[in-house]
């Protein structure tokens, strides 16, 4: 078991692992002993809290600086992602209520069921993969793992699509079964179309995440 001693004396993790990611491969070990050097003496001469801001700050400024050009598709990947989200919210803002658009019921009957049918149809194994794939920007991955982490992205979007779709058919037929009141009736049409767009963004981004790795793997190839 490791003392405090030992545990106060190792950079923060998060930050490190950052930098792993982040700096290219010939020099990731280099910068991380000259930071911890530099992270050991703080401690003794310092607070440990103030080495650790420090840390911390050397480790964004090295790790954006070169993060651009390591994980350059990762980056434009989330940056897609950011801005199709800024997208839909301005659209909710602009409609006058962004409440309208969020159903929690809607978002449990479409997300982890979702998530749920894509390790049911793959494997725990492979999603992990895919994602780690993805995020790491990984390449010179055999074919077989591509083509694995395509498929686990295609099933979760497609899940997402026919749960949006089954749930907004469950509300239609509920709607038509009770059609006497009609003052609910478009609070109650919104709200069956919810899932739809839930399922439909979830495709969306797993589209997106499909052609990422599809990418990856002609340049690999």
């Amino acid at each position: 078991m490791k003392n405090a001693q030992d545990v106060f004396s190792q950079p923060p993790k998060i930050a490190s692992q950052f930098l792993i990611w982040a700096l290219p491969d010939n020099i990731v070990e280099p910068v991380l002993g000259d930071l911890s050097e530099e992270y050991l003496q703080r401690i003794a001469n310092d607070l440990l809290i103030s080495a650790k801001i420090w840390y911390w700050k050397q480790a964004v400024k090295s790790g954006i600086q070169f993060m651009f050009k390591t994980q350059r598709g990762f980056v434009m990947f989330m940056f897609s992602i950011f801005l199709f989200g800024s997208l839909i919210l301005l659209l909710m803002v602009l409609s006058g209520n962004i409440s309208t658009f969020i159903d929690i019921q809607s978002m449990i009957g479409v997300f982890p069921p979702a998530i749920a049918f894509t390790y049911a149809a793959t494997s725990k194994i492979s999603v992990h993969q895919a994602f780690s794939i993805l995020l790491n920007n990984s390449i010179n991955q055999s074919d077989r793992a591509y083509s694995t982490a395509r498929r686990v992205f295609t099933v979760l979007g497609n899940s997402g699509v026919i749960l949006g779709t089954l749930i907004a058919l469950i509300s239609f037929a509920a709607m038509g079964a009770n059609m006497d009141d009609l003052s609910f009736f478009g609070a109650a049409f919104s709200f069956s179309i919810l899932p739809l767009i839930y399922g439909t963004t979830l495709k969306m981004v797993c589209y997106v995440a499909e052609k990422k790795i599809e990418n990856l793997s002609e340049i690999d190839s």
